[in-house]
């Protein structure tokens, strides 16, 4: 509290100064040089208690509680994040099938969440009428590469 007074004293006396000058060099050709000085100095007294108050300031030390939670709820978020992939994807898979008149009674995606947050589809489970066909559409929705397995056996 003593700060905010001595600011808002500092800022009156400064005020009155810049009234004072102001009136003497009112009629002169110094008047645009005196004011920008004058201008700076009421600058520096307003800004002299923040900065003040920002030096004594310190940012707050993270603990293992919170580096703890931080790794916990990364797992969650990268569980989260591959079953949405999984659920979406699982979902375009049987609209290709229903499009392309295959029946189809299960679909199962394996994804897999990377370290770096890459998605990489590992394995893809189909019951379907007919499997060569669904396999198929599979492997061009996602990719030749991809292992298509048979769910029927």
């Amino acid at each position: 509290m003593d700060d905010f007074k001595s600011a808002a004293a500092a800022v009156c006396m400064v005020s009155a100064g810049i009234c004072a000058v102001r009136g003497l060099v009112s009629g002169t050709s110094l008047r645009g040089k005196v004011e920008m000085i004058l201008k700076m100095v009421f600058a520096i007294v307003l800004l002299a208690p923040v900065v003040g108050g920002c030096k004594d300031a310190e940012l707050p030390r993270l603990g293992s509680y919170e580096l703890s939670e931080y790794g916990y709820s990364m797992e969650l978020y990268n569980a989260e994040l591959a079953k949405q992939a999984k659920d979406n994807l699982t979902a375009v898979l049987v609209q290709q099938m229903e499009a392309n008149g295959v029946e189809c009674g299960k679909i199962e995606v394996d994804v897999n969440i990377s370290a770096d947050g890459g998605i990489s589809i590992s394995r893809v489970t189909v019951s379907a009428d007919d499997f060569d066909r669904a396999a198929e559409i599979i492997r061009s929705c996602l990719g030749s590469g991809t292992e298509v397995v048979d769910g029927n056996n």
